[in-house]
């Protein structure tokens, strides 16, 4: 979770909103206009600082209605989940004063609060009516039900106050008889009531006790009147307890019939809170209103435009450096980005960047950036890292190339593709030829949206006769001691991947560099500078 793209934009308050923005996420929307009333209600709770901080502050007291009205409709509450139920539904005409907004009233998602069912307020009535407010976890030992509900119980309570009376009574007048000035009436759950002494005075009880059990420095006796009394308290004690055990289920299935309500008010709920979530992120993190661009639109529609766009991720891990922004452009006149660059300069940065960026989009939210005009993918495919599936006999080549086929076989022109390294499972040759006609299948035959991250710049060429690829590198800067990431991407293809620079600043030993760069020099003089590869 920690570092992963839901860590970074979840400010959800609530149970219901943290499933919420889970769904989204897995699954971005491809409706134009279900995206921008989504970024609509967002402009206005960021608009408003003092609403979206209104509405969270009552989101964060809100319980799960979602699972307690499941538990209610299957007759599984308990007495705190009805409570909670209750306090969840009060809560309700809270929210819905606040969301008079004619974006609020428009959209399909609050309507179950705006037009609240009354029969849920009379239910949470009747259970803060009936259930006390600190219930017992037990639903069979009594204590649920406040009094003045049932005439019946309250008879039997009062049958049960006039009992305890009489065992006060009783304490006092066994103490006198025994003249015994430490006794006392004590209850068990498995012994019952009992007269306590200690050892020293146990010898002079009176004769009417019953030695009932010998502790290391207590005695406990019994009187025939307590035993007597005894029988009637329980009787009394289990009455009630059954006849508020009915009192209950017969609430608890009241509010089982209306859990249909509570849920869809729940699902209001949790779009609330992920609504305000992201505009709370969006407004403490400097995010912006992309422009979706309908698919339907001919000529726009598969623009990806982002100026400055940033890495909702890594920009929040980063404390003492700033996040380097960069642009990115695919879509109008370039379909496919080569984007070349040494290890750990940020191409995988910038890839993933984009990914993240659409994905944010198509679920409504506003993104880290300064400007963006972004097209509806239908589809979003990445190939990368390495993985191996051994026990199924996959080397990491082999899960790479089944990546890789997917893709092509799947992709369409209204999709976004993301590759990171293709061919270095397998030799330099191989690997570049794959690669090559790799890239030249998407930027010929699918022409999809896509940036191919590589270190063979020989893929620079395609370019040259191919008006929809363009050639971006990750800047640096480099001298003889010292080799400097601007995590900067800019257009041009890089000549060297600086391999032996970045082994030199993981600690590999001086006499290995020194011999690496030899052999590289060596290879780099007997190598073709200038392949091509035409049908």
């Amino acid at each position: 979770f920690q570092g992963s793209l839901l860590w970074a934009i979840d400010k959800t308050l609530t149970a219901m909103g943290g499933r919420c923005i889970r769904r989204w996420l897995e699954e971005p929307l491809t409706d134009f206009h279900e995206i921008q009333n989504r970024q609509e209600i967002i402009s206005v709770l960021v608009e408003s600082s003092s609403l979206r901080k209104n509405l969270r502050k009552i989101l964060r007291a809100m319980g799960d209605l979602e699972r307690l009205s499941g538990r209610a409709g299957a007759q599984q509450a308990g007495a705190r989940d009805l409570v909670a139920i209750a306090e969840g539904i009060n809560r309700l005409p809270l929210l819905a004063n606040n969301l008079d907004h004619p974006k609020f009233e428009k959209s399909q998602y609050f309507k179950s609060i705006t037009n609240l069912d009354n029969k849920l307020i009379e239910i949470a009535l009747k259970i803060n009516n009936e259930i006390v407010d600190n219930p017992p976890l037990s639903l069979t030992e009594g204590g649920l039900i406040y009094d003045g509900i049932n005439p019946v119980l309250d008879g039997l309570r009062n049958q049960l106050d006039d009992h305890n009376s009489w065992l006060r009574l009783q304490e006092i007048k066994e103490r006198e008889i025994s003249k015994i000035n430490n006794l006392k009436l004590q209850y068990h759950r498995s012994f019952g009531y009992f007269l306590a002494v200690s050892k020293a005075k146990s010898k002079h009880v009176p004769d009417h006790w019953i030695r009932r059990q010998t502790l290391t420095n207590e005695e406990r006796f019994v009187t025939p009147e307590l035993k007597e009394r005894e029988g009637k308290i329980f009787q009394v004690k289990a009455r009630i307890s059954q006849l508020e055990y009915e009192i209950f289920c017969a609430l608890r299935i009241l509010v089982g019939n209306r859990a249909k309500s509570i849920r869809q008010a729940a699902k209001a709920i949790s779009c609330l809170d992920v609504l305000t979530g992201l505009a709370e992120l969006a407004a403490t993190n400097n995010y912006i209103q992309p422009k979706i661009v309908d698919n339907k639109d001919p000529k726009d529609s598969r623009k990806l435009s982002i100026v400055e766009g940033r890495h909702p991720v890594v920009e929040q891990i980063l404390v003492d450096k700033v996040f380097v922004p960069n642009d990115i452009n695919l879509g109008s006149k370039t379909d496919l980005i080569i984007l070349s660059g040494p290890n750990a300069s940020g191409k995988s940065c910038y890839l993933r960047q984009v990914g993240l960026l659409q994905i944010l989009a198509q679920i409504g939210s506003w993104i880290p950036a300064k400007s963006g005009t972004i097209g509806i993918a239908d589809q979003l495919f990445t190939r990368v890292g390495a993985v191996d599936d051994l026990a199924a006999g996959q080397s990491t080549f082999m899960v790479e190339m089944i990546e890789t086929a997917f893709i092509l076989n799947k992709a369409s022109d209204k999709s976004l593709v993301l590759l990171d390294e293709i061919g270095r499972g397998t030799s330099t040759f191989d690997g570049l030829s794959i690669a090559w006609s790799v890239s030249e299948f998407l930027a010929q035959n699918i022409k999809s949206r896509s940036i191919f991250a590589t270190h063979y710049h020989e893929l620079n060429q395609i370019s040259e006769y191919n008006e929809n690829v363009e050639n971006f590198q990750v800047l640096v800067e480099h001298d003889k001691n010292s080799l400097s990431f601007l995590h900067k991407v800019a257009k041009g293809g890089s000549v060297k991947s600086y391999g032996i620079e970045a082994a030199r600043l993981a600690g590999v030993p001086k006499e290995v560099i020194q011999k690496a760069r030899k052999i590289l020099n060596g290879l780099e003089k007997k190598s073709c500078n200038n392949i091509q590869f035409t049908e």
